[in-house]
């Protein structure tokens, strides 16, 4: 009895042997500020004037402990020179520090202030030059690899697992970009070693950086269905024969998203809706499914052209998949609607294929 009340245990495809694929460094090929130049420098030089008045101030209240040749008394004028050369370690040794407090306060305070000053400058440096200067080196070099490339707008939940699913299925990481305007995203996605663009994906200076006019396809997986037919709209006036994948989560938006140029729609709420609706009556069907989509599934599916040993063979009969539809000049012929047929060449298929069985 115990065993008659016992529910069926879920059903689970059993997984490839095969270790995640791990990118073997982190890395980031071009970055742009999130604040504008401008405001960046004057923020630093604010910093930079309030740690000169500091110290002024700080040399001001304890000027009876300095000593200057000429004079006996050190004015406002005296002090600001002393400051100045000072903090900017020149130091011409007209006015010197001649007690023990004022030897501590140079020590202890002024070499401090000094110090991050030179690294308020050294860091604007790098920033504006240096980096720049690196940043443009590392795009060209980028840009000059980059062909039949995969292009990924927006890396939230369904761009990191687009991302991930290409990995897995064999995509090279240097082929892959992703655009996002999230620095925290962006380290994300090139912890994978894929390249990362820091900014708005509907920018198209962004798009033309990414060579989308010559990428194999383009994936948009924004948040806002109004900023991915914006998108699509920007790509497809920039590369009007690359694919365009869009992920969408109102179905209302479809025909907007066709007439903007998408080739591919994918209505996630739709999908997961009616995974869910199935999985109400069944066990089965949504592991499989899952299984079914993903790269280190058990089972694949597959649209690829038909291979040499196919042709000839019936579509009912291929050894090792199943094939659940078959386009012959641009028409779909599907297993139930249509019987089973000769294969051609230049055929497309569209199998299941169990990956434990190699391909012959």
């Amino acid at each position: 009895m115990a065993q008659a009340r016992r529910k069926p245990s879920r059903f689970r495809l059993p997984r490839r042997t095969r270790s995640h694929w791990q990118a073997p460094r982190a890395r980031t090929l071009f970055t742009r500020p999130a604040a504008s130049p401008r405001r960046v420098l004057l923020q630093r030089l604010l910093l930079v004037a309030g740690l000169c008045a500091l110290a002024f101030l700080v040399l001001y209240l304890d000027r009876d402990g300095l000593y200057d040749a000429n004079r006996k008394a050190l004015g406002i004028i005296d002090l600001m020179y002393f400051t100045m050369v000072t903090v900017a370690t020149v130091g011409y040794g007209d006015i010197v520090p001649i007690t023990a407090r004022a030897r501590l306060i140079d020590a202890f305070f002024i070499v401090p202030i000094r110090i991050v000053i030179w690294f308020v400058f050294l860091g604007t440096a790098y920033q504006f030059v240096i980096q720049r200067v690196i940043e443009e080196f590392r795009m060209k070099r980028l840009q000059k690899q980059l062909l039949d490339h995969v292009v990924v707008c927006g890396y939230g939940l369904s761009g990191s697992v687009a991302v991930r699913e290409l990995l897995e299925s064999g995509f090279d990481p240097e082929s892959i970009v992703v655009i996002d305007p999230q620095q925290p995203a962006l380290e994300a996605a090139t912890a994978l070693g894929v390249a990362g663009l820091l900014g708005d994906p509907s920018r198209e200076d962004l798009l033309q950086q990414a060579k989308v006019r010559l990428a194999k396809a383009v994936i948009i997986s924004v948040t806002d269905d109004a900023t991915a037919i914006l998108l699509t709209l920007t790509v497809r006036s920039i590369a009007p024969d690359t694919k365009i994948v869009v992920r969408i989560q109102e179905q209302t938006f479809q025909r907007q998203l066709r007439q903007a140029g998408a080739d591919v729609i994918v209505s996630s709420t739709k999908i997961g809706g009616l995974l869910l609706a199935d999985a109400v009556e069944s066990n089965h069907i949504v592991p499989f499914v899952n299984d079914l989509l993903s790269a280190r599934g058990r089972v694949t599916l597959l649209e690829r052209p038909a291979a040499e040993h196919e042709i000839g063979c019936w579509s009912n009969a291929l050894a090792g998949a199943v094939v659940i539809g078959l386009v012959r000049d641009g028409r779909m012929l599907s297993f139930y609607e249509e019987p089973p047929c000769l294969v051609e060449a230049g055929d497309l298929l569209m199998v299941i294929q169990s990956s434990r069985q190699p391909q012959e």
